[in-house]
C-alpha cells in the first residue's frame, strides 16, 4: 500500500484551520481577520521560486464561480511578491498524473508525478470553494494549501469564509476599498462589494493574500 504522507508536521493545526468556516470577518487593523491560517516558519525567508496555481475545485451549486475568484486570487497573491505564481493556460495534458485536488493527503508517488506534470514546479497552490451564495446575501467559503512538491512540506494553509451581510465583514470591506481602491469605486463606493460578485471576489482575494508573510530579504551578515 502506498504510504500517504501528511502535509507537514503541523497537519493537525492546518486541518483544524481548513475545517473551520467562519460566517464573518472579524475587524482588525489589517483587515484580514476571520481566516484560519497556518504559515511554515521558512516561507518568508526561503519561499519556493516557482509555484503553479491549479484550477480551484468547486463544491457549491454555482458552476464556474470559482474561475473569477481564481483570477483575483492569482493577482492578489502576485502583488505580495513572495514567489512567482503562474496559472496554467490550459489544464495539464497528462491529467492522469494529477490526483484529486481536494484530497487531504498525497502519496510520495503522487507528489513526484504532480511535479513532473507541472514542469518541475517547486510548489503547488491547491484549493477550492466549498460554500457560495449569491446576492443579496453573498457568501463564499474557501480553502487553499501551498504544498512544496520537493519535500511534501505544507508551507501555507488558509480556510474560512465571508458573508456580506455580516457587520464585521462590511467594516473589513470598507477598509479594503479605502486602502486599495480609494474613491474609484463609483457611486456605490465600498457597498459595491455587497452587490457585485466580482468586487466581492476582489475583497476576498485581498484578505486571503494578506495572510501571506512578507518576504524576508537577505542582507550582508544575515542568513535571510
Amino acid at each position: 500500500m502506498p504510504r500517504r504522507i501528511p502535509l507537514g508536521r503541523t497537519t493537525a493545526v492546518a486541518a483544524a484551520g481548513l475545517a473551520a468556516l467562519l460566517a464573518g470577518c472579524m475587524a482588525s487593523p489589517h483587515g484580514h481577520e476571520g481566516w484560519n491560517v497556518y504559515v511554515h516558519p521558512t516561507l518568508a525567508s526561503h519561499p519556493p521560486a516557482r509555484v503553479v496555481f491549479l484550477p480551484l475545485y468547486n463544491e457549491t451549486d454555482f458552476p464556474n464561480m470559482e474561475e473569477g475568484l481564481a483570477e483575483e486570487l492569482c493577482q492578489a497573491i502576485q502583488r505580495r511578491h513572495l514567489f512567482h505564481l503562474e496559472m496554467p493556460v490550459q489544464p495539464p495534458q497528462d491529467k492522469g498524473a494529477l490526483p484529486a485536488l481536494n484530497a487531504k493527503t498525497f502519496t510520495l508517488k503522487e507528489l513526484a508525478e504532480m511535479r513532473r506534470t507541472l514542469g518541475g514546479a517547486d510548489a503547488v497552490l491547491i484549493g477550492g470553494v466549498d460554500q457560495a451564495h449569491p446576492f443579496p446575501q453573498m457568501q463564499v467559503g474557501l480553502c487553499l494549501r501551498l504544498l512544496d512538491l520537493r519535500n511534501a512540506r505544507l508551507l501555507w494553509a488558509v480556510g474560512g469564509g465571508c458573508d456580506t451581510t455580516d457587520q464585521r465583514t462590511q467594516r473589513c470591506i470598507e477598509t479594503f476599498f479605502k486602502r486599495e481602491l480609494g474613491s474609484g469605486a463609483g457611486p456605490f463606493e465600498w457597498q459595491l462589494a455587497t452587490v457585485s460578485p466580482r468586487a466581492f471576489q476582489k475583497f476576498v482575494a485581498w484578505q486571503v493574500a494578506g495572510t501571506l508573510p512578507r518576504r524576508i530579504r537577505s542582507s550582508a551578515g544575515t542568513s535571510g
